[in-house]
């Protein structure tokens, strides 16, 4: 855990050092606030303990050593023969060189390679450059787009962004929204919200995470509304992550039944979210080697 930036007591550590070395680390009392301010409002209960750093640790789990030092080992001796390089196109030949040499092949027993670190290799596209975003607040006029198939951890990464803002789920939202459309008998919409009560929270966020974007509702008016929403995030320079099983082009090249926001035809919209910042929640090597197969 984080202290505050310049606290005279940690100097923003988080803890502090006793004098006597035999005496333990304590958390500093700046550490409680510091993670306070730094809390997306709407977490659900399974992902509200969130943290980069169990993210990281749940993912190793899920792509174990042995299969990593397996592909790359195969990615190193196909970089290795001059007959296989020469059939791999110069992009992905110049991505696998990077790799295998942030990965550091060394000789191992038995004349196998071992290597010193796995995790350029293990680490998902795009992810250390959220790591980084979200630990040194930089570009606040972000989108992100983090997108990988379902049990792929896309909430749980977006949960674990360590910004003051909102997470809101876009199916539970879509809901809301078409409850004030439609809902004037039932009255589910007790509090009798507008639909600009409803989206204000969303508008002021100082960063807002959009979980299942892709869920998004067919209604036109809830598309419209969702629409008005990044337009405004993005002209008021409002940091958005959103979270979806496709990456953006994907879903762009599919039909308005799949993904109801391409009735807008609004191509301005469109190329913001083609522009993201992605992430994909594969391993980088296994993506990279199975374009080698295909």
């Amino acid at each position: 855990m984080r202290g505050r930036e310049g606290c005279p007591l940690c100097g923003g550590l988080g803890v502090v050092l006793d004098p006597d070395p035999v005496q333990p680390a304590r958390p500093c009392s700046c550490a409680g606030s510091a993670a306070a301010q730094h809390i997306l409002e709407g977490i659900p209960n399974r992902y509200r303990a969130a943290s980069l750093e169990g993210f990281w640790e749940w993912w190793k789990i899920q792509h174990p050593r042995e299969k990593l030092t397996a592909a790359l080992t195969g990615a190193h001796q196909l970089l290795e023969h001059a007959e296989t390089r020469a059939t791999l196109p110069e992009d992905l030949r110049s991505k696998l060189d990077l790799i295998v040499h942030k990965c550091g092949p060394k000789p191992g027993p038995d004349g196998e390679i071992a290597w010193r670190d796995l995790k350029p290799a293990q680490e998902p596209q795009g992810y250390r450059s959220l790591y980084n975003w979200t630990r040194n607040d930089r570009d606040p006029s972000d989108f992100w787009w983090i997108d990988g198939p379902p049990g792929s951890g896309r909430s749980t990464l977006a949960a674990a962004v360590e910004q003051p803002g909102l997470f809101v789920s876009v199916r539970a939202f879509s809901l809301e929204l078409k409850d004030i459309y439609y809902d004037s008998r039932s009255f589910r919409n007790t509090d009798f919200l507008s639909e600009r009560d409803r989206m204000a929270p969303l508008l002021k966020a100082p960063c807002l995470v959009l979980d299942d974007f892709d869920r998004i509702d067919a209604d036109i008016r809830v598309v419209r509304a969702v629409a008005q929403l990044l337009d405004h995030r993005y002209g008021e320079e409002l940091p958005t992550v959103l979270t979806a099983g496709r990456w953006a082009e994907s879903l762009q090249a599919t039909d308005k039944e799949t993904y109801p926001l391409l009735r807008l035809e609004d191509s301005s919209l469109f190329r913001r979210l083609a522009a993201s910042k992605r992430v994909e929640l594969r391993p980088t090597l296994e993506r990279l080697l199975e374009s080698v197969n295909g």
